[in-house]
């Protein structure tokens, strides 16, 4: 495969022996499913990587991106609503993630 390097704004994923490239204003949120990270897209699309959570929360730390549960990293430019009695998190075009106990309190510290 030949060297290929996203720009600053891109990320870099893998999937199939493929590199594809997904504009990091688009995600909305990246979700675990065991060793595979599912992205979540603004055109309604959704990729998948054979990379975990924990890659891509490295990469997204200091791009207005948070983990927010074990199985969830969400943009914080897409938080529509925070659902305090059930810990949820309401995003863009409907999408629901989790907000564990633990990051809880992180989380209301440095509220969007």
């Amino acid at each position: 495969m030949k060297n290929f390097k996203p720009s600053p704004k891109e990320l870099l994923t893998i999937d199939q022996k493929k590199k594809k490239t997904i504009a990091i204003d688009q995600i909305i949120m990246l979700k675990g499913y065991i060793n595979y990270t599912l992205f979540y897209l603004q055109n309604g699309k959704q990729r998948i990587s054979a990379r975990t959570l924990k890659h891509y929360e490295n990469l997204l730390n200091d791009k207005g991106f948070i983990r927010v549960h074990r199985g969830f990293i969400v943009n914080r430019n897409c938080i529509i609503e925070h659902n305090l009695l059930t810990s949820q998190l309401i995003l863009k075009d409907g999408y629901e993630a989790d907000v564990s106990r633990r990051r809880k309190h992180d989380f209301l510290n440095n509220k969007y």
